[in-house]
């Protein structure tokens, strides 16, 4: 027997009204502990999974695949959606782009979402808390609940196994300090972002190999951790600045304008007085002034790989097993980098 608006409303101790208004995403004066509680029962009783899923086939059509991303500003989650939406059209499926704030809390009510949309499969860019206290977990959960083929795209969550799309960040890292490391720069920093970021795990772990690697010691006081912000990169630049760094690997395009506007207050110029190697893109690289050397991600290529994946698993293609798509950087050269010897 399938459960109703009602069996949850009495599971959760709230009115069918109140359930309704949760479930369809409606305004309301409904706590975020409840709302929660209303989606978890749904997940729990399979009345999202199932009701209305059939129902919104009916509305949408069965070829409907949901992206979930955390930030609009991203150059790279742009190149991806642009890869996902270009081959999602070649196999006639329609694309719902669900934003999620970069939360934990709003990224699982977009995975809801996309359930009662009808999706038959799901794409997620993980957001930056994903790996914070038990949120791993609690994604974990709501991917399972779906019922429908997910993967995850550009960043991993801890003990979330299925489908990988990103590319070789630790490889990145390690291009980039090759790169000063070439031209003759000892004292490097690294802009690593957030801490429990897949991502940003990989790429210190190159940092940190290539230092090793080079003879060079590697010292914990020269990785800032921050946001993936142009606050935290122009903060972050002050701290390295003040530990005796010459050169820096960014690992983000928005901390890099923080290096530049660091860097243009303080009378300081990029490409002489700091050297400057970010992960980016092309299109980020060509703005900077000089133009910035780069770690080139193929956000494009990486959306039509998931995009790929998820058909096959969708039409249960024999592909085998999990699979992680790791996907080979770039290093563009631009002005950023003084060379030393």
């Amino acid at each position: 027997m399938k459960a109703t608006i009602r069996d949850i409303a009495e599971r959760v101790g709230v009115s069918s009204t109140s359930v309704s208004l949760v479930l369809n995403q409606k305004e309301c004066r409904i706590s975020e502990e409840t709302r929660q509680k209303i989606f978890e029962t749904a997940r729990e009783l399979g009345y999202v999974r199932k009701k209305d899923r059939v129902k919104s086939r009916s509305r949408y059509g069965e070829h409907v695949i949901a992206v979930i991303y955390p930030c609009f500003r991203n150059e790279l989650v742009k190149e991806c959606m642009q890869g996902i939406e270009d081959y999602a059209a070649l196999y006639g499926y329609q694309v719902f782009q669900l934003y999620c704030s970069d939360t934990t809390e709003r990224c699982i009510g977009k995975i809801d979402l996309a359930v009662y949309l009808g999706a038959e499969g799901l794409i997620m860019i993980p957001p930056q808390d994903m790996n914070t206290g038990g949120n791993y977990v609690l994604l974990g959960e709501a991917l399972e609940h779906t019922g429908i083929p997910y993967l995850l795209l550009d960043k991993a969550v801890y003990k979330v196994f299925c489908d990988f799309i990103t590319v070789d960040n630790k490889l990145g890292a390690t291009m980039a300090m090759e790169h000063l490391l070439d031209y003759g720069h000892r004292r490097i920093g690294i802009l690593a972002g957030k801490s429990g970021v897949y991502n940003t795990r990989k790429r210190v772990e190159g940092y940190k190999e290539s230092l090793i690697l080079s003879g060079l010691s590697y010292e914990e006081n020269l990785v800032y951790y921050g946001e993936y912000s142009q606050e935290s990169g122009e903060k972050g630049t002050d701290y390295l600045v003040s530990q005796g760094v010459t050169a820096m690997v960014s690992c983000n395009g928005e901390m890099s304008l923080g290096v530049y506007e660091y860097a243009r207050k303080n009378g300081k110029q990029i490409g002489e007085d700091i050297s400057l190697v970010s992960f980016g893109n092309l299109r980020e690289a060509k703005w900077m002034a000089p133009m910035l050397t780069s770690v080139i991600q193929p956000g494009e290529q990486m959306g039509r790989k998931a995009m790929e994946v998820i058909i096959s698993r969708i039409r249960h293609e024999e592909i085998g097993g999990i699979h992680t798509n790791y996907f080979t950087p770039i290093l563009w050269q631009g002005a950023s980098v003084k060379r030393l010897c």
